[in-house]
């Protein structure tokens, strides 16, 4: 299973027939392409991200259906992809007010919004889906200006300190499967809070455990991202044994995500990217569709009453304690 060798240029086909499609919606002002498309790091599993920017909010449900339709057009074409439209979403009147404002007035929005949390991030590095649309492209490269300014960060880092606090506390649910949900759902919280304290971030989920090992190693803290990820059931030994007995689709994924990774010359083993992408499903089934659950997710973790232990002692080094 391998991707195809015009990988590329598909998705910059697709990209540009999302936005101009999409685009043609009445109170549609234009689109950031995000994430890795946008960044120009795109891999053969990317998906196009796209924010809108409305002149009317109201514009929403014709883009949420349009999404829809081209999605089924591309898949039934032969060839699927993701075109990831769909709840972080701005207007032209926050954006023009924001950036007037400045850092402080983004830093309040992070702190207050979970669309400028997640958007500033999802942003970073973007670009206007139409170059000539000068608002989205100043919008876009401000949000890159300061997505690591101090008051964003401390704004962030307060927002995953509570984030893994919060799930912290549920881990003391009496059934097991939603407090092993809650205790990983920390983990990663702790994750992220580590990584905003180093300045970091991180890119596609598909790829996020191995990019956060490769980002301690540079940063010296290589056994706490160990220990995270033994909590969050990320670590490569659990996950890779986890994975063999995941359902077909998700054994289907893994081998096409090594393909990828492989076509594209990046530095990782084959068990990593089993567990990269067996973290990022068990997340998404926890979250999502947990009705596909099952044994290949590891719930309820085996080791529980230890875990949460450790989790409480990962807590006290990196968020000051529950």
């Amino acid at each position: 299973m391998f991707p195809s060798p015009r990988w590329r240029q598909l998705i910059d086909e697709r990209t540009r027939e999302a936005v101009a499609v999409l685009g043609r919606i009445p109170g549609v002002h234009g689109f950031v392409v995000g994430g890795s498309v946008g960044r120009g790091e795109p891999w053969p599993m990317s998906d196009i991200d796209l924010l809108p920017v409305y002149d009317d909010p109201e514009a929403a449900a014709g883009t949420a259906a349009g999404q829809a339709a081209m999605v089924d057009w591309w898949a039934g074409s032969g060839r699927a992809q993701t075109l990831d439209l769909a709840w972080i979403a701005f207007t032209v009147g926050e954006v023009r007010a924001v950036m007037a404002a400045g850092a402080e007035a983004l830093a309040e929005r992070v702190a207050a919004d979970r669309r400028w949390f997640h958007g500033i991030d999802k942003a970073y590095g973007g670009r206007a889906g139409d170059p000539d649309d000068e608002l989205t492209g100043g919008f876009v490269a401000w949000l890159t200006e300061l997505r690591f300014h101090p008051a964003v960060v401390a704004a962030r880092l307060a927002q995953w300190r509570q984030q893994a606090l919060a799930a912290a506390e549920l881990t003391a649910d009496p059934d097991e499967a939603t407090a092993t949900n809650n205790l990983r759902e920390s983990a990663r919280a702790v994750r992220m809070l580590v990584l905003e304290g180093w300045g970091e971030r991180l890119g596609s989920m598909g790829r996020e455990w191995t990019r956060f090992e490769r980002l301690a190693d540079r940063h010296g803290q290589r056994g706490l991202a160990d220990r995270i990820a033994v909590l969050a059931g990320a670590d490569v030994p659990t996950a890779t044994r986890r994975a063999e007995v995941a359902p077909l689709w998700l054994r289907e994924r893994i081998e096409l995500c090594w393909a990828a990774r492989q076509a594209v010359g990046e530095q990782v083993t084959e068990g990593e990217n089993a567990r990269d992408q067996h973290a990022a499903y068990a997340l998404h089934v926890a979250r999502k569709r947990p009705d596909l659950d099952g044994p290949w997710t590891g719930t309820p973790e085996p080791r529980l009453d230890p875990y949460r232990s450790d989790l409480r002692r990962v807590i006290e080094l990196t968020a000051g304690g529950v």
